[in-house]
């Protein structure tokens, strides 16, 4: 990494942790986006609802996201129903347009055939293993996220084994049985790569859940 982006890193490090309402989420936020800078993720997803992001300068954000070399794309999401609607700020974020488009495409696509298919069907399941490879996560990780989801809508699986899966890792549920293998290609690099460049993101997340695995 150049200087030049090393110092941009450093200062939207100091920007989020300063600006965002529950600094340890934008903390995740940058792990996400480090990822893509450092080759993990070919994109990532991420989001800000307006208590995050109220005293944030949005426009600001997205300079330093332009500064850094990346691509991205702004949603502003309904969430809530009737007469209780709040707003999320979404950015779908890839160093290439190529790669921002298929994202944006397989949320899009996910989204419409929510409405005509059950959440375990075949379909739902071939997109999202799409967008598992678009946000870089293991086949592995993508492949238990799906057998435990279809565990818990046929009652197979109860809540609280249901969120054993959450507790050890940081950023997405890992496999059972090839953790240790999702975390040293996913996992470690992205780590080490913040305690170098973003270290107030870095000491938020590890001491933010210390019983979560960091290096």
């Amino acid at each position: 990494m150049n200087a030049k982006d090393a110092k941009n890193l450093k200062d939207f490090d100091k920007f989020l942790t300063e600006n965002c309402a529950r600094p340890e989420i934008a903390a995740d936020r940058l792990s996400c986006i480090m990822g893509v800078i450092i080759d993990i993720k070919p994109s990532c997803i991420i989001d800000f609802n307006l208590d995050d992001a109220k005293n944030m300068d949005m426009k600001k954000f997205e300079k330093f996201l332009k500064d850094l070399g990346l691509k991205f794309y702004y949603e502003k999401t309904d969430l809530g129903e009737e007469s209780f609607i709040r707003f999320t700020h979404t950015y779908f974020i890839s160093k290439t347009a190529e790669t921002l488009d298929l994202i944006v495409d397989a949320e899009r696509e996910l989204y419409d055939h929510f409405d005509e298919n059950e959440p375990n069907s075949p379909v739902i399941k071939i997109i999202h293993r799409k967008i598992g490879r678009l946000l870089g996560y293991p086949e592995t990780a993508t492949d238990w996220f799906l057998i435990r989801t279809e565990k818990m809508d046929l009652d197979e699986m109860d809540k609280d084994e249901y969120m054993k899966d959450l507790q050890k890792y940081h950023h997405f549920i890992h496999s059972r049985t090839n953790d240790e293998e999702e975390f040293i290609v996913y996992d470690r690099p992205i780590h080490a790569a913040m305690e170098k460049y973003t270290p107030l993101s870095a000491k938020l997340l590890r001491e933010s859940k210390p019983e979560k695995r960091w290096l």
